[in-house]
Parts: structure tokens; sequence; C-alpha cells
């Protein structure tokens, strides 16, 4: 392992232990607490096994609509990210590598930036997967995503199988497609 590469997993490795901290916090502490943290304890997340709550959002660069449930019969990895994230950063060519190579739909949904900095990061990228702009960040709220990325599979009846709060790096983004029913 190159020692480039090795910085890399070092720098995704303390941003999971620190978000994987809040996460623990939030357990641990009485709601009262929890609620200064700024986690909103009584707001639904969706539950594995649970239906994933549909939505529409514009599509970043055409204004189109795009719902999630317009992708039912597919596995759908749903990420959550911004162009400001590094981690987002760092998995985008994860992401856009399991939508070619997988058969799977990943669905990028931006936290409430302009049109014009998600393009770019996009064409920078070369994203060929659906981008879509959460301008209010609603979407992430109703998703209880506290931190960025956050990222959901979805099975093709629109179950959340899995979910990970943080970056999808190693055997994070395959697993998680695998629950999710698609073969990896």
């Amino acid at each position: 392992m190159d020692l480039r590469r090795a910085a890399r997993y070092a720098t995704v490795a303390a941003i999971v232990l620190t978000v994987g901290g809040i996460f623990v916090v939030r357990d641990v502490l009485p709601g009262d607490e929890a609620d200064a943290l700024g986690v909103a304890s009584d707001a639904p997340r969706p539950d594995l096994g649970a239906e994933a709550p549909d939505f529409v959002l514009e599509m970043a660069g055409t204004g189109e609509h795009v719902r999630l449930s317009d992708f039912r019969g597919q596995t759908v990895v749903l990420n959550f990210w911004a162009t400001w994230c590094v981690p987002c950063r760092t998995e985008m060519p994860d992401l856009q590598a399991a939508y070619e190579d997988d058969g799977v739909v990943v669905l990028a949904v931006n936290d409430k930036e302009p049109d014009g900095p998600v393009q770019r990061f996009v064409e920078e990228f070369a994203l060929t997967f659906p981008v879509v702009l959460d301008r209010q960040g609603s979407v992430r709220e109703h998703y209880r995503v506290i931190g960025l990325p956050a990222t959901f599979f979805i099975d093709p009846d629109g179950i959340v199988r899995a979910r990970n709060f943080g970056p999808v790096f190693g055997d994070i983004l395959p697993q998680g497609i695998r629950a999710a029913g698609a073969r990896r």
C-alpha cells in the first residue's frame, strides 16, 4: 500500500471514529442532553426493514423532477453528500464504479447547495448517476442524517436493508449492495 493511499484511509478512519462517537453519545445521553447536541430524537428515521420514505427532488443541471419511487424494481444506493465534504469526495469514485459495474442505481442527494457548484463537482468526478438537489435539507432531515456522507441501501421493493453513516470505503459499499439484494 503506498503512502498516499494509507494517508487517505487514515483520514477516513479518523472521520468515521468521530462520526461514530457522535452516534454513541446520542444513544447514551438522555433525551434532553441529546437534543442539546442537535439530535432530533423524535423524528422518524427509516428503520432497517421498513419502506424508504419517498421524495421528489430536482435533478442537478436539468431541473427535471426525480422521485425515489421511480427506481422501484431496482437496488438503490441512496447517498447524502455535499461538495465541501472531504469523505464525500473520497467515496464518489467508488459510487460511480458501483453504478457502472454492479447494476445498481446510485441516487446522490446533495445537501443544500446551489446548482453551479454541484454541476462542477459532477463534471470533475465524471458522475453519470442521478444527482438531485435537497435545497432545503428536508429529505436529509426526514432521513435523520446528521453528518455527511450517509448512505442507505434500498432493495427493489423499496425496503431499507442497510445504512451507513460515514463514508462507504473498504467492504462497506459491497456489503450494503449485497444486503439490498444485488450481487457484487
